[in-house]
């Protein structure tokens, strides 16, 4: 087992087609870093890119490699450690941009009662879930204390990994990460006693706009989501809008960046990576 003197670590997937690591990414990771005691910067890219990157001293980058999407690379990692050395786990993956601190989510995190918590969560039910109940905290950022460490060994039994890691067709395996280990890991942590949350509560996001239908708010109702004080916007949000709806909203998403984002970073330069489509 490899063996850490570190008590809160925080595992952020980077995958990328390019030997750069971009500034918001850069930004994120630095940004975590000031919340854990240890960031190990998992990314597929075995250049790793950091000759251009000024990440902090407990910032460790390394070559991880890209099986099974995040949950298969997390499940790697963490088969690596002594799980009872950790008072915190975080997972986190880089398809979010963020705009501002972490510090009013992680303290609310912090002084909770949940044995893991994220920033936000859903109801929302994929045509092809198993699951009765599909409740879940979204596993772009998920937070794990002790209760939730203990039971992380049990979770992973449960499953049938090979399925995830032979799985070639690159549809099947993401609604089987979605299934079992998005929806499947609250799911899971619920059924065996233990208490989950999100600091944003996507149920009272559908209740104020009276949906119907479950949605998830962090792609449809994101700008209500930053109005309110959610730091991020979500990647797919801006890759997605389709070349007239650019024109309608006059590149809205390059307006909420400039509007919301921290003013201590590079905005210019985050824009044009976006528009460069370098994320």
């Amino acid at each position: 087992m490899e063996k850490h003197s570190k008590i809160r670590i925080c595992l952020f997937v980077h995958f990328s087609t390019s030997d750069i690591v971009p500034y918001y990414v850069q930004i994120f990771v630095n940004e975590l870093s000031n919340y854990f005691d240890e960031i190990r910067f998992l990314t597929n890219n075995k250049n790793r890119g950091t000759q251009n990157c000024f990440f902090n001293e407990n910032v460790f980058p390394q070559y991880d490699k890209n099986q099974g999407y995040d949950f298969g690379r997390i499940y790697n990692y963490l088969h690596k450690l002594n799980l009872d050395d950790y008072t915190q786990i975080a997972c986190v993956n880089d398809s979010n941009i963020l705009l501002g601190k972490l510090d009013k989510f992680i303290a609310w995190g912090n002084s909770s009662h949940f044995d893991s918590w994220g920033i936000i969560d859903s109801y929302e039910k994929p045509w092809f879930s198993n699951h009765a109940n599909n409740y879940h905290i979204q596993s772009h950022f998920i937070v794990f204390n002790r209760k939730a460490i203990k039971k992380l060994p049990a979770f992973f039994e449960s499953l049938d990994m090979d399925v995830i890691f032979n799985e070639k067709d690159t549809a099947k395996l993401r609604r089987a990460v979605i299934n079992d280990w998005e929806i499947g890991l609250t799911q899971f942590f619920i059924e065996n006693g233990l208490c989950c949350g999100s600091y944003i509560d996507s149920n009272k996001y559908l209740q104020k706009y009276r949906l119907r239908k479950p949605i998830n708010v962090s792609h449809k109702l994101y700008y209500k989501l930053i109005k309110n004080g959610y730091p991020f916007i979500k990647k797919k949000v801006i890759s997605n809008i389709k070349w007239r709806d650019r024109i309608r909203i006059q590149n809205h998403w390059k307006r909420i960046i400039r509007k919301y984002k921290n003013n201590n970073w590079p905005t210019e330069t985050l824009i044009n990576e976006l528009l460069q489509n370098k994320i």
